[in-house]
């Protein structure tokens, strides 16, 4: 079997393009402002070990509930 554009195209449909929201969602956590330090620890541990499911449940259940953290701590300020 040959190795063309259409095999390439399916590929990157199939295992990349459902990747793109678990490394959202990883790159978010750490911006957003939860309840406590707990929630935000047990997100980033749901959304990394369960890669495309975590990263669905995260965006529709858990980031409407928060806000953007201010602090600037995650941007490497103190």
């Amino acid at each position: 079997m040959t190795f063309n554009l259409l095999n390439l195209l399916i590929l990157i449909a199939i295992v990349i393009i459902p990747i793109i929201p678990t490394f959202w969602a990883i790159a978010d956590v750490p911006r957003r402002r939860f309840s406590s330090t707990r929630a935000k620890v047990l997100w980033f541990a749901v959304v990394a070990t369960l890669p495309c499911l975590g990263a669905a449940l995260y965006i529709l259940l858990a980031r409407r509930n928060t806000q953007p953290d201010d602090s600037g701590l995650c941007a490497g300020q103190k």
